[in-house]
């Protein structure tokens, strides 16, 4: 006897913020880029099964098969799903444990007994207390046995595992990934943070959200970022309401006692968490019935909140790669030299450009130093760093210089300061592993990067006082199988700033044992994008992306080709090494 009773068009109700483990996503699906992937202000509706509850006379194998798909829809308690549970189990059972995700369409149930039933799942990963996802092993199907009760004459289940279980489908449906923002350890620019939440109706939306940015960073963000918001931070009113595209946010007393500076921060984490929604134009922050900071609510696109932009670069900003003649700028797909010795340096290995777009480093033609000069007629040519294979360079926004040296021992990240002076990294969890690229992100705070073939992402922890020494932490693999070349930072959405998006340049094989070399966009959520179209001209070599601009790669011949759209790629002319500032 099936438990399936109706189904019905409707969004879901406000709900506890659940999900993820300490981890972030490494894998999840695979989506056409000519599609429109789910969106960080993706209010679509979709169809909510209400689920029936247990029925006289359900065998132990009905009763489980009905409780898993009472699990299916999101219900605020899960009061349905408790109604298959024995008294004392159903008091106990804690439905925000976790989410557990499964891929089949549903579980495999077999009864052992007269009153064991045998539940067998393959995971795809599971949503825990703190947001993130965390992606399962996918090899080894997870399984438990479920104990039944008679209670009245049916049977009930007696030992419940916490949390709930869904389908991949269910979970695709049920929750949304969602970019909760907090700050880089300096409080200067935003952090973005990945977390699922239920999909639910406006307001609901709005005040999980506030929920979410008041009770701190997913465990494994962490140690890399700070917030403004004190431990015993809570909101006054246990709702955000969205008024004429105005999202009214009242906090405790205990805020109005913050400095100017404190407040301001506040203000900004939650108007860019909260701006993302289509209904929400702008955000009023309120503290004992005041604004928190004086003037009109305020949108995150306006001064001074869009001072903390995490993406940094404006649109227009130009490209910088390594011409026939030496460093040049592209901008519209022209190529123009650089000012100074840079742009006369036609045999560097790769280039990177600081933040302000003034000053570029090379690698030398034998890879065996970084060279450094400002964009002027009369600059000089600095040496600011030596070794033996470099390559990679990066300029971070706090003006470190990163790169990798094959020759270190591993995992071979080396950093110095822009006068030369070495920073002391630290990478615990990569010393046997020997680094070939890497990409910090524009807000400083993780750092992509390829190791053995892999791509992955990890903290970049500093000292907000220091920088004499960085720490690399907890590396998660991101992205699909195959052998990765280069990786790059990008955004989900074209239209919004933040880089929570990988672009792995991935070298794959087909069934036909053909080789290609494709440019994936792994999402910090999971989600997995393949465009459209291959490189027009060959395999390719490296990648250039940052947030909000179009992605760039180098083909195998040394011929520059920019992404105009998702299943379009137009030539540029030849250069290698493409690198937008930062």
């Amino acid at each position: 006897m099936g438990s399936r009773a109706a189904v019905t068009v409707a969004v879901l109700a406000a709900a506890a913020v659940v999900a993820g483990c300490s981890e972030i996503p490494t894998s999840g699906p695979v989506v056409d880029a000519g599609a429109v992937g789910p969106q960080a202000d993706d209010q679509s509706r979709y169809i909510e099964v209400i689920e029936a509850p247990p029925q006289p006379g359900m065998t132990p194998k009905e009763i489980v098969d009905g409780f898993i798909e009472a699990m299916a829809s999101y219900q605020p308690g899960y009061e349905t799903a408790r109604e298959y549970l024995t008294e004392e189990a159903g008091a106990e059972w804690d439905p925000y444990a976790r989410v557990g995700v499964y891929y089949e369409p549903k579980p495999d149930t077999q009864q052992l007994s007269d009153n064991v039933v045998h539940v067998k799942t393959t995971p795809r990963g599971e949503v825990g207390p703190d947001g993130a996802f965390s992606e399962g092993d996918g090899r080894l199907p997870r399984e438990f046995d479920l104990q039944l009760d008679q209670v009245d004459g049916e049977w009930r289940i007696a030992n419940p595992p916490p949390g709930i279980l869904v389908s991949d489908f269910s979970f695709e449906r049920e929750y949304q990934a969602r970019n909760i923002y907090f700050f880089d350890p300096g409080f200067e620019v935003l952090v973005p943070d990945v977390v699922y939440l239920p999909r639910t109706a406006n307001d609901a939306t709005a005040t999980l959200l506030a929920r979410k940015v008041l009770s701190g960073p997913t465990e494994w963000l962490a140690p890399a970022v700070a917030t403004a918001f004190r431990p015993d931070a809570e909101l006054a009113i246990d709702a955000v309401p969205v008024r004429d595209g105005v999202a009214t946010v009242e906090l405790g007393a205990g805020a109005a006692l913050a400095g100017p500076e404190e407040r301001e921060r506040m203000v900004a984490q939650l108007a860019w968490t909260l701006g993302v929604l289509p209904e929400v134009e702008k955000v009023e922050v309120l503290a004992d019935k005041l604004p928190l900071i004086s003037g009109d609510p305020m949108s995150p696109q306006e001064p001074p909140l869009s001072s903390y932009d995490p993406s940094v670069l404006p649109s227009g900003t130009p490209l910088y790669a390594i011409g026939e003649t030496g460093v040049v700028s592209v901008s519209d797909g022209e190529m123009t030299p650089v000012p100074g010795p840079l742009g006369e340096q036609a045999d560097a290995h790769e280039v990177a450009v600081n933040l302000a777009a003034n000053r570029g480093i090379v690698i030398n033609a034998d890879r065996t130093a970084i060279q450094a000069a400002s964009f002027g007629e009369d600059e000089p040519l600095e040496t600011l760093l030596t070794g033996t294979s470099l390559s990679s360079p990066a300029w971070d926004r706090t003006g470190l210089i990163w790169a990798v040296d094959a020759g270190a021992p591993a995992p071979g990240i080396v950093v110095a300061r822009p006068d030369g002076q070495p920073v002391a990294v630290t990478a615990p969890e990569l010393t046997d592993q020997a680094v070939d690229h890497l990409a910090v992100s524009p807000d400083g705070t993780r750092l992509a990067l390829v190791a053995g073939g892999h791509a992955m992402v990890a903290n970049i922890i500093r000292d907000a006082d220091s920088d004499a020494t960085i720490r690399i932490d907890q590396p998660q693999p991101i992205g699909p199988s195959g052998l990765a070349r280069d990786v790059a930072w990008s955004s989900t959405s074209p239209s919004w700033s933040a880089a929570d998006t990988v672009v792995i340049l991935l070298e794959t094989k087909s069934n036909a044992g053909e080789t290609t070399v494709e440019p994936y966009y792994a999402a910090l959520s999971g989600q997995e994008t393949l465009p459209r179209g291959g490189l027009p001209a060959g395999d390719a070599a490296h990648v250039g992306a940052a947030a909000g601009l179009p992605v760039v790669l180098e083909s195998g011949d040394g011929v520059l080709y920019v992404q105009r759209s998702s299943n379009a790629w137009t030539e540029i002319g030849p250069a290698r090494s493409p690198a937008y500032p930062g």
